[in-house]
């Protein structure tokens, strides 16, 4: 070979160097853009959760009482996130509160995240006092109406705040001066601009947190509910509209002034307002209205998104949440009383009440008419089976039998010690007494799989060593939950809130369920997607003839096991919860 040919090899060799060389560099160029493309598609969001103790008198009482509170806050700050959202939460519980805690997130699925549920016992280890605990996870495909509440003892009276998932970066409305200085989104031009949520369009959105409130410790609360003295549950002391009541509304004779004043949500005439309503109760029903606004239109319910239904007042269970579209069509120079009203417990009246200003030039503590609203009576299913989805779930028969039927009956009994608890199917498990090491934990990967395979299981897959029913993966499963009279011969509703998936109600009867009879029986025919739902109780007979624990009516679940985890299903009434009031559901993958 000749040194020209030689020469003219390297100079062909130099050439297919570069331009390989400049291929990689154009693909490498290509491939980080995309990438960085995706990355800015992808929020994440940190929140610091400080749980500390304070002095609170919310309803401007006679005294304080000391209370855990949230970055020194009551109800806790809101928390805001965006659809699909990569969330992580720090929770810091201060060595000074002297107790252990958890922070669940209420309606939040936690899709391949069962570990930042937040449940004692079946997801984590409590918080201890001075610890600092990470949550991380992604909001997943959910957007609506959420809230976040601690998951021991009765802590959530206090522990307790919205959580808000938007359906897009667009989607979010001027924030309040309190949470806008840091924000983007303090900047959206209010006046010109629609919000919007699937084909509902509205001009801004405002907050009702409801919540109750007991003159009393959360320490005097707890040994009451779970001590010797215990004669069933006591009414609140006052109902909560945002954190705020007013236990004395008088006036105050030295400066004419009340001596608590109502809370207050400002509004502007003929706009349309979201009202976002969370029910962080923890006992009663409570019935919400608005004087002289008796059009509200429910578009959405625990998280998912229904076709309008127009209702004259709310019927609030502890833990639902509910969106209604309110007209602020009435005189613009007046102020309206929010009224409410408990359901289902032996007090039926309270003192929750707000105040709906048209405009910020009108007194704060004051309305044009005192009049109160009517309240309809108890009304077993309310409008929940004329409810229907805007889009159905994929991948839900609600026709079909299902793989299995888990029948429970909860009751009442009085132990030797004289204190009260709640057996599900003759089954007693405190939440409190949970096992040191998550049932998550203790499972593994393939820990489901294994206890259905060895025959750890009863009848009705109740694994007696875990304390959980076990179930495989993407099985049918309905749940009828009976509700069951007190030793009075009262029959008593309860809320039932299911973690980590959503269920369908199904159907409904009075008395005790009888599958031969009712498995095929559909009274809900448009059922919605929801995390919690209140059974209705059907009184059998004047209360002195009825025996305690007669049963006295019962829903069906449908549930449809997509979720692999550990997840906790139990009575949205705290004190019935810690009662014993609560299974687990582990589901395999």
């Amino acid at each position: 070979m000749t040194v020209v040919q030689h020469k003219q090899q390297r100079q062909h060799s130099n050439k297919l160097l570069l331009f390989f060389t400049i291929a990689l560099l154009l693909l490498f160029f290509i491939s980080a853009k995309t990438a960085y493309a995706n990355e800015e598609k992808i929020n994440y969001r940190t929140f610091e959760i400080d749980i500390t103790t304070g002095s609170l008198n919310p309803d401007c009482y006679d005294q304080s009482y000391s209370g855990l509170l949230v970055n020194g806050q009551f109800p806790a700050p809101p928390i805001r996130v965006t659809k699909n959202d990569h969330v992580h939460i720090v929770v810091h519980n201060h060595i000074q509160t002297n107790y252990s805690t958890a922070i669940h997130y209420h309606g939040i699925l936690q899709l391949g995240t069962p570990e930042a549920d937040g449940v004692p016992g079946l997801t984590q280890k409590p918080i201890q006092p001075g610890e600092t605990y990470h949550q991380r996870f992604q909001v997943i495909e959910q957007a609506g109406t959420f809230y976040y509440h601690a998951h021991v003892g009765l802590q959530d009276d206090t522990i307790s705040g919205p959580f808000i998932v938007y359906e897009s970066e667009d989607a979010w409305p001027s924030l309040p001066e309190e949470e806008s200085s840091s924000n983007i989104h303090n900047k959206r031009d209010a006046e010109t601009k629609k919000l919007k949520d699937g084909p509902y369009e509205y001009d801004d959105e405002r907050i009702l947190f409801l919540s109750e409130w007991w003159h009393q410790t959360m320490d005097q609360r707890m040994n009451y509910v779970m001590g010797k003295d215990y004669r069933g549950m006591k009414g609140a002391d006052s109902y909560l509209i945002n954190g705020k009541a007013a236990y004395y509304p008088t006036i105050d004779s030295t400066d004419g002034s009340q001596r608590c004043g109502y809370p207050t949500i400002d509004v502007e005439p003929n706009k349309i307002y979201r009202f976002r309503v969370i029910g962080g109760l923890t006992l009663a029903v409570l019935g919400v209205s608005f004087s002289s606004h008796t059009n509200l239109t429910i578009i959405e319910v625990d998280g998912e998104l229904v076709q309008p239904y127009s209702v004259s007042h709310l019927q609030v269970a502890p833990g639902q949440r509910f969106s209604i579209l309110l007209s602020t069509d009435q005189p613009g120079d007046h102020s309206y009383y929010i009224n409410t009203k408990p359901y289902y417990i032996r007090e039926t009246e309270g003192n929750g009440r707000g105040i709906l200003r048209y405009s910020k030039q009108l007194p704060v503590n004051m309305t044009n008419n005192d009049k109160k609203s009517e309240f309809p009576p108890e009304t077993p299913q309310w409008h929940f089976a004329n409810l229907a989805p805007l889009v159905k779930h994929v991948g839900v028969d609600l026709e079909k039998e299902a793989d299995q039927t888990i029948i429970i009956k909860p009751t009442e009994e009085i132990l030797d010690d004289n204190t009260t608890s709640w057996f599900m199917n003759n089954r007693l498990v405190y939440p409190h007494e949970m096992s040191d090491q998550p049932i998550l934990e203790l499972l593994g990967t393939n820990g489901v799989a294994q206890r259905q395979e060895n025959s750890f299981l009863e009848e009705d897959s109740y694994d007696p060593e875990l304390k959980a029913y076990v179930v495989g993966y993407n099985q049918t499963i309905d749940f009828v939950i009976h509700t069951t009279a007190i030793a009075n011969g009262v029959c008593i509703g309860h809320p039932y809130h299911l973690h980590g998936m959503v269920h369908h109600v199904l159907a409904h009867g009075a008395g005790e369920y009888n599958h031969d009879n009712d498995k095929m029986l559909r009274t809900y025919p448009t059922s919605i997607a929801r995390d919690t739902s209140f059974i209705y109780p059907v009184q059998p007979g004047p209360p002195p003839k009825v025996l305690g624990n007669t049963l006295c009516g019962w829903s069906k679940f449908r549930i449809v096991t997509i979720n692999p985890g550990v997840w906790a299903f139990h009575c949205h009434v705290t004190s019935h919860m810690n009662q014993g009031m609560m299974m687990t559901l582990v589901t395999g993958s």
